[in-house]
């Protein structure tokens, strides 16, 4: 470990002592990064399929100047903003293509390497390794293969890993507090509007704040002043929602629907579950055959089956406790700890078609070596979070229930980060592509907790 430090000491004096180096390192790692994704839109293989096929063609829609529209029909099952955003750059572009979403998304994955790198900075810049710091943080995001990879999906994850860096970029920044608040409500709505479940974050906000002021009157200030920005950038589609569908809808309309799915007591694994397998009484089973019209209509544009299929969830849930308890658990399980068969699954699935020169057999082994280190990666990450996340509690909860602890900003950011969307995977669905979005998040923890433990080893061995 002793060796660890002083590589990394030798390596930030070096950029410290070279403002050429510490120019260029950044575009150095930029541009591999950009190689990697560019080999990998260009040469593996992939179908878009399930929810990524439904969000490509809604911007498509909206390319070809049929609105939000999915099957000739208004919907809202999930955010909006992903493919709102996709369909007005295809508008742009003069284009749609599955091709150009893709360079889009290596947009995206870049400007987040570059916020990466900002924040760990930021972070950091009280220890004389800071540079060296953020260069690894950035360098590990760069290659990591499920950031490489799912620029070869057409889903809502390369955005809502930019979005997310860009909003705690701004939290740990030093921005004057009059655009502060505001421009984190403006990106708080915008990634309410990607995943919904974020229309809670303005809480979340506040309690960092909290953490790190210790003033109430204004803590509560900061964060009426990011919910009240939200609610006015979520106001135009919810207005939409209620003219489309007859009801109040801030952004979607299947967390209802989900949260039966998901709990229920034929659910064993926590995960998504085909409506033979699902449990259902005759009252349930009426309620499915008419809001999906005996089969006939699609479940992404049954818009009222969530208030219905919600009550029998909280119902079972109330009942159960232990049972719902097991399934989080499961679930967190799914998001975290049971590999990478997600970038399998959603971003390479046509490799085993592609001509090549190697054997079936060579193929099959490249894969599996593949996903072995992508698990082990995703493994390491995943574990250093968790104990990240068990050794903070205990200093979270003092901090937020104390008027004098106050609690370092960059950890509290980093832990409600974590901490609130684990928490919703835990009541709603796991599986590994909702870690995507946090993955950076994981990859600074995993560096600033490395570089903890090595500086106290080396003070023990002195």
């Amino acid at each position: 470990m002793n060796f660890v430090q002083h590589t990394i000491n030798n390596f930030t004096k070096e950029i410290k002592a070279s403002p050429v180096k510490r120019a260029i390192m950044p575009l150095v790692i930029l541009l591999l990064g950009l190689m990697a994704r560019v080999w990998w839109i260009r040469t593996i293989p992939t179908d878009q399929l399930y929810d990524f096929d439904a969000y490509f063609r809604i911007a498509e829609n909206i390319y070809l100047g049929k609105g939000f529209t999915y099957e000739g029909h208004p919907i809202a099952f999930q955010g909006m903003f992903y493919s709102w955003s996709l369909g007005i750059l295809f508008k742009m572009f003069g284009t749609a293509s599955v091709a150009l979403a893709k360079w889009i998304n290596i947009v995206y994955s870049l400007l987040t390497l570059v916020l990466v790198w900002r924040i760990v900075l930021k972070m950091t810049q009280s220890s004389e390794r800071s540079d060296g710091l953020a260069l690894t943080s950035m360098a590990v995001a760069s290659f990591l293969p499920s950031h490489i990879a799912y620029c070869n999906a057409t889903g809502t994850e390369t955005l809502m890993a930019l979005l997310l860096a860009l909003l705690i970029w701004v939290q740990a920044s030093d921005l004057n507090a009059k655009f502060k608040y505001p421009l984190l409500g403006v990106l708080t709505g915008i990634c309410a509007l990607t995943k919904p479940f974020y229309m809670a974050f303005p809480v979340i906000i506040a309690i960092c704040e909290w953490m790190k002021e210790k003033d109430l009157k204004l803590t509560l200030l900061r964060g009426f002043i990011v919910y009240i920005i939200m609610a006015a950038v979520i106001a135009p589609w919810t207005i939409r929602n209620y003219n489309a569908f007859g009801r109040f809808i801030p952004v979607s309309y299947n967390s209802g629907f989900n949260l039966y799915i998901n709990n229920n007591p034929n659910n064993v694994h926590g995960g998504w579950m085909s409506f033979d397998d699902l449990y259902k009484t005759p009252e349930i089973e009426a309620i499915i055959e008419e809001h999906l019209e005996g089969g006939n209509k699609s479940i992404k544009l049954a818009s009222d089956i969530e208030v219905d299929l919600k009550p029998h969830a909280v119902n079972w849930i109330t009942n159960n406790p232990m049972e719902f308890a097991k399934l989080g658990l499961i679930r967190v399980h799914s998001t975290y700890f049971n590999g990478a068969w997600d970038v399998d699954a959603w971003t390479m699935n046509k490799l085993a078609e592609k001509p090549s020169n190697l054997t079936a057999k060579e193929i099959e082994r490249n894969r599996n070596t593949f996903r072995a280190v992508n698990d082990i990666l995703l493994g390491i990450l995943s574990g250093f979070s968790l104990m990240f996340i068990i050794v903070g509690i205990p200093a979270v909860i003092k901090s937020v229930f104390s008027f004098k602890k106050t609690l370092d900003p960059g950890i509290g950011i980093m832990f409600m980060h974590l901490a609130f969307p684990s928490l919703v995977f835990f009541v709603y669905e796991g599986q590994p592509r909702y870690n995507h979005s946090l993955l950076f998040i994981m990859i600074m923890v995993f560096v600033i907790s490395v570089d903890q433990v090595v500086s106290l080893y080396s003070l023990k061995s002195e």
